[in-house]
């Protein structure tokens, strides 16, 4: 009780102070106060988030920062949608007074939605799906047919994603027996959080053949790629720098290849041809999905990939679908193909920046390997 009361008491007091900051702009709302307005929200996101807190010697990210950015953005788009309405509504019209009054009314009502849609947002973070995916792989050997990986990505363990939602995305984990269990990356999110933490309640997955993994691009924000792969050995995972490691099953090789985040628009997978076992099923653990076409190229059959959380905000608008992750990568949740290699891209467990999912819920991602 403490734990949540401490974790979702800021969300309460930071959504009453943006309600009170709206009734306070609509009383003296005109057109210079809401662009000042406007682009002070605006600046406040671009700034805050890099913004940490010391602690400890330590440079560690703040909660209370996380629901001001969170309530900033709904506020934003919020108080935005309003004054374009008004404007494409007036447009060609002399300035009338009743604009005015229009503002003063609007803008208290809208500053209800920022309250509903981030508590919306934090629960549904907070609720994890178990996704069952059946994979038809071409040309897959009969010893592998029916072969169960539990992939778990994006855990970002912090404030937001603490011990009690690892452990029951753990145990969703295990329950499902699996062969493999793979980790694509972000344990954790800056310099500073409890990566110790963190692998010690991953090192309770159970599977058959072990936990292997790869890195995120938050491992490197975080300069721990080289820590967090002596400390998950300690605790007996493998994380993967350009590297593999082959499992046999009967008379059949799975061969699973891990590298490092792969930046956007960079070269992909640099020698990932050196690293692929010609008689083996050869599965890439890659946190940035984008690298499909590369890895279809250089042979791979299956891709696991996580980064986009599903969009993180992934909601439809007057029919349009919108999708933050789709700014980035075409690859932003499920299963793709290309050239016949397949990718699945998991939506992952935590939240970044801001501590809400929207129409893209945390998962863990249950994958059986089929006979296509």
């Amino acid at each position: 009780m403490e734990e949540t009361l401490r974790r979702w008491l800021p969300l309460f007091a930071i959504q009453v102070y943006t309600l009170a900051l709206h009734v306070w702009i609509a009383r003296r709302v005109n057109r210079r106060w809401v662009t000042l307005c406007l682009i002070a929200a605006s600046a406040w996101m671009i700034v805050m988030p890099p913004f940490t807190m010391k602690v400890d010697g330590a440079r560690v990210s703040s909660p209370v920062i996380s629901w001001l950015m969170a309530s900033t953005l709904f506020w934003v788009l919020v108080v935005t949608s309003v004054v374009l309405a008004l404007l494409l509504s007036r447009a060609g019209r002399p300035f009338e007074p009743g604009r005015r009054r229009f503002l003063a009314q609007a803008i208290p009502v809208a500053g209800f939605a920022p309250v509903a849609m981030a508590a919306a947002g934090a629960v549904a973070a907070r609720r994890i799906d178990v996704i069952q995916r059946d994979l038809f792989l071409p040309g897959l050997p009969k010893d592998l047919h029916g072969l169960r990986i539990a992939q778990l990505t994006d855990v970002h363990f912090g404030a937001f994603f603490g011990p009690a939602d690892l452990e029951r995305a753990v145990a969703m984990a295990n329950e499902w027996r699996p062969h493999v269990t793979v980790l694509t990356g972000d344990l954790i999110t800056r310099f500073g959080d409890d990566l110790d933490g963190c692998l010690r309640i991953l090192s309770r997955l159970k599977a058959e053949a072990g936990v292997l993994g790869c890195h995120g691009n938050h491992e490197r924000y975080a300069r721990c790629e080289a820590l967090a792969t002596r400390e998950a050995a300690r605790f007996g995972m493998r994380l993967l720098r350009r590297a593999n490691e082959t499992l046999r099953f009967g008379q059949a090789k799975l061969n699973l290849v891990g590298f490092d985040y792969q930046s956007l628009g960079t070269k992909y997978l640099p020698g990932a041809e050196s690293l692929i076992v010609p008689d083996a099923l050869n599965v890439l653990l890659q946190h940035n999905p984008d690298v499909l076409p590369r890895a279809a190229e250089a042979g791979f059959a299956l891709t696991l990939a996580g980064h986009t959380h599903g969009g993180q905000i992934n909601l439809e608008v007057a029919g349009t679908a919108f999708n933050m992750a789709a700014i980035y990568t075409p690859y932003t949740r499920g299963l793709y193909h290309h050239k016949g290699s397949a990718l699945y891209v998991s939506s992952g467990l935590g939240t970044v920046a801001v501590p809400v999912r929207l129409g893209a819920p945390p998962e863990v991602s249950l994958l059986r390997l089929c006979a296509a």
